[in-house]
C-alpha cells in the first residue's frame, strides 16, 4: 500500500464526494419535478399561485386595455387586483389576454397545477354591490371609456347603471359586456 500524501485524508475525501453526489442528485430530483410540474400547469393553477404570492401583474384586457395592481384573489369567473392606489379591481376571467409579473421581477415557467373552480362568480360579487347601492366604474367589452355610476339593479343577465355626470341617466348592460369592474373603496 502506498503512503497517502501529507495532509490528505482518504476518508474525508470520500465523506466530501458523497456529499456532491447528493447535491447533484438533489438538483436533479428538483429540475426533473419542475419540469413536471410544467408539463401539467393549468391557466387557473397558475393564477392561484401568483395570487398566493400577491404578485404584482400587468393584465392585457380585450380590447388592449392594461391593468396593474398585486394579483389577490381567482374566483370562479374572475380574478382580483390590488391597484397601487388600493382599489380592487375584479376582471371577468374570459377578457384576460395575458398576464406578466411586472418587468424585474422573477417569472418562472408555469407550474400551477389546480383547476377545480372555486370562490365566488362575478354576478355574486355584482348583486352584493347593487344591495349595496354601491358607486362602481365599469369596463365593457367594446367602450374605450369606462362607465360610471351606482348599481341599481341585477338580473339574470342584465345590469342596471345610472350613470353620473355628463351622459347621466339609466344603462342596461348585458353581464357578458362587462369586463371590469372597480370596486367601491
Amino acid at each position: 500500500m502506498s503512503p497517502t500524501p501529507a495532509g490528505r485524508d482518504p476518508y474525508l475525501e470520500l465523506g466530501d464526494a458523497a456529499r456532491q453526489d447528493a447535491e447533484v442528485a438533489a438538483r436533479s430530483e428538483r429540475r426533473s419535478r419542475l419540469e413536471r410540474a410544467s408539463e401539467v400547469a393549468t391557466w387557473r393553477g397558475t393564477l392561484r399561485d401568483l395570487a398566493e404570492r400577491r404578485v404584482p401583474v400587468s393584465l392585457r384586457l380585450a380590447g388592449g386595455r392594461t391593468r396593474r395592481g398585486s394579483l389577490v384573489a381567482v374566483g370562479a369567473d374572475h380574478l382580483g387586483v390590488r391597484t397601487a392606489a388600493g382599489q380592487l379591481v375584479l376582471v371577468r376571467l374570459d377578457a384576460v389576454r395575458s398576464l406578466r409579473p411586472e418587468p424585474g421581477l422573477p417569472a418562472p415557467t408555469a407550474t400551477g397545477d389546480r383547476d377545480r373552480v372555486e370562490g365566488r362568480h362575478l354576478v355574486e360579487v355584482l348583486a352584493e354591490f347593487v344591495e349595496q347601492r354601491a358607486r362602481v366604474v365599469l369596463g365593457c367589452d367594446g367602450w374605450d371609456e369606462p362607465l360610471v355610476g351606482e348599481l341599481s339593479g341585477l338580473g339574470e343577465d342584465v345590469l342596471t347603471l345610472r350613470v353620473e355626470g355628463v351622459d347621466r341617466g339609466t344603462v342596461y348592460l348585458p353581464l357578458a359586456a362587462v369586463t371590469e369592474v372597480v370596486a367601491p373603496g
